[in-house]
């Protein structure tokens, strides 16, 4: 049995600034770049990419599909796949590709009683962000574990896929009760669970080393990659294929490991976590069900 509970509603995400940098010529590649580590790694890729490319850094705002899409820019690295699938379909944009797959913000489960997966209690209980979206998450990552079974692989990027609920358990292996709660709530009710499922950054507020969780999504065929996109007619552009390239390359992963320490990992990792430890409980939990809510 799987137990939801609720707490408090989402927050919305603050708003990103990026400056513009890079230099302007004919035949530059223009790229639109979110900020943080996406204009890290670019910034980073782009040079060793030496005198084969040169590249123009500019602000990925709310319209950069359109202007990739229109021939304004030639390539945008800002988004994960699913945001990307959704504005383009949004918008009705549909000549555009993926050309490369770079880096995962994974979520992270971890504990402050425990320290290995194997000593979650039966009936344990879990907290996770609210919201559809870390809620689907949540439950993959939970399956990871071999802490519960949903009947669904983690992978797809379809509507159904990014949306698992409740609904989806199919077993619980240790008859977890999963709470949702704002993130913002995270410092007042952390203390009263036995692990936590967070981003890397709300992992670090809460005085995790987002480094080292108990388990972490796993980068190979992680829907939420962030990738590079651009028109694909141009996918075979020599200046795209040596850019694309560049950021899946293993000097990039060795550099997104250095640089970010767990927080951001590579979507085409050097090395491969380790596979995790088979769960000593075998036995099929029941199906899950949803309690009330309980009040904030």
């Amino acid at each position: 049995m799987v137990v939801f509970a609720f707490l408090g509603v989402p927050a919305c995400a603050p708003e990103v600034r990026v400056d513009t940098s890079g230099h302007v010529g004919d035949g530059v590649l223009t790229v639109l770049v979110g900020d943080g580590p996406h204009r890290q790694i670019l910034e980073y890729a782009a040079e060793r990419t030496g005198s084969r490319l040169s590249i123009r850094i500019e602000s990925a705002g709310a319209d950069a599909n359109r202007r990739v899409a229109h021939g304004t820019a030639d390539a945008a690295y800002f988004q994960h796949i699913p945001a990307f699938e959704g504005r383009t379909a949004q918008d009705g944009i549909t000549d555009l590709a993926i050309l490369a797959r770079v880096h995962v913000v994974p979520y992270g489960l971890y504990s402050r009683t425990y320290t290995s997966l194997d000593q979650i209690p039966h009936f344990g209980s879990v907290l996770v962000p609210s919201g559809q979206a870390p809620l689907a998450r949540s439950l993959y990552l939970l399956q990871h574990a071999r802490l519960l079974t949903l009947n669904k692989e983690f992978g797809g990027t379809s509507l159904a896929d990014l949306t698992v609920t409740d609904a989806n358990v199919m077993d619980s292996q240790r008859h977890l009760t999963i709470t949702q709660a704002d993130p913002e709530q995270f410092p007042e009710v952390i203390g009263a669970v036995d692990a936590v499922i967070m981003n890397p950054v709300t992992a670090q507020e809460n005085g995790f080393a987002p480094a080292t969780p108990l388990l972490r999504e796993p980068a190979p065929r992680n829907p939420y990659t962030n990738v590079l996109v651009g028109r694909a007619g141009n996918a075979a552009d020599p200046r795209l294929v040596t850019l694309a390239r560049q950021l899946e390359s293993p000097e990039v992963a060795d550099y997104i490991d250095a640089e970010f320490a767990g927080s951001v990992i590579a979507a085409n990792p050097r090395r491969i976590d380790p596979p995790v430890p088979t769960s000593p409980d075998t036995e099929p939990g029941e199906p899950a069900h949803r309690t009330p809510p309980p009040r904030p």
